[in-house]
């Protein structure tokens, strides 16, 4: 090889160099305002509280009073309550649908507690929900459920699998919600953003309403206008107060597997059937279809739930309520007051005063 030949060598390399290093600059010109975006939104979904990892928000809950959180797209809240049981380790748990938001911890003190309402509808769900909290040696002492009677109905769980979700959102869907609120007003979030030291996830931030560290649900207002009650959606016949001729066996075997899960576990059971509004209870009482109600209403139910172990307390029927629209959120969910005085009532009586003594005097 000649000594020009040799020259030409290094002298083509360095052009091939001079391209690279070319190209390399025109992508990170190109790519440089994508990814300042990108980390902009992370840094905001962050802020909002919307990407944190749940025991990181749990743990942003407990450090400073009064803090609420709540995002997501409200498919499901049971990653979250799991991730706050984990954390906190009540000794009490509310359980069940949205009829259950409206327990307290007032009544159970000095006992904690902590309300699991919008989570689980169904006995497999409550049976599995004990499965997901109970580990490591711990375990409620107590757990306080929505005992319906449209629960023993054939093919309820149906309407609610899917609402049982154990799996939290994946952080691009919390990225995507972010970025769609931002770039439909943005103004108005970023004013927003000076609440995030009391108010993490979107929604929350969006509406001032979420769950307090103890799991309560912010309360909705009430009026006494019967007409928000009658044009309210629900009614009997209409999930979750379905008819039905009779208590299923497939129901009845799944309640006799959360009770008998609870008792390995040394979970004492209080069930409660909460009050209806008066348009929902006539029909019940009425529609010769909703034999279920007359059974689960009937001495021989009573009788097997006393048997179970399970101590029952039913409020369907309240007269100083039933016909007063100012206590009810809609027809099926009755408000703080009501459900606060129920509690006193459930809490004075002496089967309860011995699995919870501590809170016998309060």
């Amino acid at each position: 090889m000649s000594a020009v030949e040799g020259a030409e060598v290094p002298a083509a390399e360095r052009s091939g160099l001079r391209e690279w290093r070319r190209l390399i600059v025109s992508l990170i010109l190109v790519f440089s305002p994508l990814l300042l975006a990108g980390a902009t939104l992370e840094g905001l979904a962050w802020r909002i509280g919307e990407t944190m990892p749940l025991a990181m928000a749990s743990q942003w809950q407990d450090a400073a009073p009064g803090r609420v959180w709540r995002g997501g797209d409200g498919h499901s809240f049971l990653a979250y309550r799991v991730a706050r049981i984990d954390d906190l380790k009540p000794e009490i748990i509310a359980l069940g649908p949205s009829r259950a938001n409206a327990f307290r911890g007032d009544g159970f003190a000095p006992y904690s507690f902590y309300n699991a309402g919008q989570t689980a509808w169904t006995f497999e769900q409550y049976q599995r929900f004990l499965d997901m909290i109970a580990h490591d040696g711990y375990a409620p002492r107590a757990v306080v459920f929505d005992l319906d009677y449209w629960m023993f109905s054939s093919g309820f769980d149906h309407y609610w699998a899917s609402r049982f979700d154990p799996k939290p959102e994946t952080h691009i869907a919390n990225l995507l919600r972010v970025l769609g609120q931002l770039t439909t007003d943005p103004v108005d979030l970023l004013k927003r953003l000076g609440r995030t030291d009391r108010e993490h996830g979107l929604f929350t931030l969006l509406t001032g309403e979420g769950f307090g560290p103890d799991g309560v649900l912010t309360p909705k207002p009430t009026t006494p206008d019967p007409q928000r009650l009658a044009d309210d959606g629900t009614g009997a016949g209409v999930p979750p107060a379905v008819f039905a001729d009779r208590i299923a066996d497939e129901q009845v075997e799944a309640f006799e597997r959360f009770v008998a899960a609870a008792k390995e576990r040394h979970v004492a059971l209080i069930g409660i059937q909460l009050p209806f509004y008066k348009k929902v209870l006539s029909a019940l009482n009425d529609s010769p279809d909703a034999g279920i109600w007359r059974e689960f209403q009937g001495d021989k139910w009573r009788q097997r739930l006393a048997a179970s172990g399970v101590l029952f307390f039913d409020f369907a029927d309240m007269p100083d309520y039933r016909d007063k629209p100012e206590y009810f959120t809609d027809s099926l969910d009755p408000d703080s007051r009501v459900v606060g005085q129920i509690m006193r009532t459930v809490m004075a009586d002496p089967r309860v005063r011995d699995l919870l003594p501590k809170a016998a005097g309060q």
